[in-house]
């Protein structure tokens, strides 16, 4: 009986004692994480910084606060190193960008970067023979960030040549049919690729004209699948036209006319490094969710790497005043064939004058 009445008692006093309160966060380790890829095709080289934080509290909430995303006080530095030398050095600035997706439950538009300009063109562009270092100091050394990089380099557009016209027609009067235009390249030292066109146009209306574009992704190549180092994506002519059709509107009255204004042609090759990142955080679609992780950076979680965005700019017409970005058959689609008639397209290339679908 005494057994039972001390048993009684040692529950009481363990349930009674028990601290319903309890955190459901482990313990917590304050980490920079970084994000900057630098790019020669780009006048602005900018640095994504933030940290990981953990709070008490709606997370929700907490997203929302940009205040607990980025540190007080940030001195980095990215130095050019040639032959074992620092040749050149630029210490970043910070600045507040406008043009965060909104989409997702952390806070937007704005975010903060740190930048520094240099040259796309000429002697002061960014070094292909170059090793980049950084470091980043944070909060007067409570952190230290450092690694380093080298360019992507030995990429380059191969044809067609900037004063060759893409045809996404056959130049045949009496069976016309859909064609494309190969896009070739040369891959470097590049471990993956991406292709796009961009298509400019010129929307006239009563008040003005209004200079708008649509993009069309091409596909993506990983270096594995190339040979003898020459890349090629093919731009096929009737995915083409179905592809304006479906990303814009079909003429309205308030739209006088639209006019083709040229390509511009965009290759974004990744780093090694860059690839092995963007991979390795990719969702996962296994049962399991561990996932290895990739940092290539010493005293922070990220990246500091290099892509290379090269962009060709095809005009309308050459400088002779006959057809650039697209040859006359394919122009002659645009206008007049059966996707894309509805957007009101018409031709003032002064070699199409007294055409069907010449501009009024």
């Amino acid at each position: 009986m005494f057994r039972n009445i001390f048993i009684l008692i040692l529950l009481i006093t363990v349930v009674t004692s028990c601290d319903t309160e309890f955190s459901v966060n482990g313990d917590y380790e304050e980490k920079p994480i970084i994000h900057f890829l630098l790019d020669q095709g780009k006048e602005y080289q900018f640095m994504k910084l933030n940290k990981t934080y953990l709070k008490e509290g709606d997370a929700l909430e907490f997203a929302q606060n940009p205040s607990l995303h980025y540190f007080d006080h940030v001195e980095a530095v990215v130095q050019e190193v040639v032959g074992g030398s620092v040749v050149r050095e630029w210490v970043l600035q910070d600045t507040t960008i406008q043009n965060k997706k909104e989409n997702g439950v952390f806070y937007a538009p704005e975010q903060k970067l740190y930048f520094f300009k240099v040259p796309i063109t000429g002697s002061n562009k960014l070094r292909e023979d170059a090793l980049y270092r950084l470091n980043v100091v944070i909060d007067n050394g409570k952190y230290e960030i450092s690694g380093q990089t080298r360019l992507v380099e030995g990429v380059n557009l191969k044809s067609p040549l900037p004063n060759q016209s893409y045809a996404f027609m056959s130049n045949s009067p009496t069976n016309p049919e859909y064609t494309g235009t190969p896009i070739s390249f040369s891959s470097g030292n590049a471990a993956s690729f991406k292709m796009q066109l961009v298509f400019n146009y010129e929307e006239y209306t009563a008040s003005g004209s209004t200079n708008k574009s649509v993009l069309w992704n091409l596909g993506s190549i990983n270096a594995s699948s190339i040979v003898s180092g020459t890349g090629t994506v093919f731009a096929a002519g009737e995915p083409f036209y179905e592809h304006l059709r479906a990303s814009i509107p079909a003429k309205t009255s308030d739209i006088i006319s639209r006019r083709f204004r040229g390509f511009d042609v965009v290759l974004t090759a990744a780093s090694l490094d860059l690839q092995t990142y963007i991979l390795t955080n990719a969702p996962s679609s296994s049962v399991a969710q561990s996932k290895p992780t990739f940092s290539n950076v010493e005293g922070a979680m990220g990246i500091f790497s290099s892509r290379y965005t090269l962009i060709q700019v095809k005009s309308e017409v050459t400088n002779l005043g006959t057809w650039g970005a697209l040859n006359s058959y394919s122009l002659k689609e645009l206008c007049s064939g059966p996707y894309t008639a509805v957007l009101g397209f018409c031709s003032d290339i002064p070699a199409d004058a007294g055409s069907s679908y010449y501009c009024p």
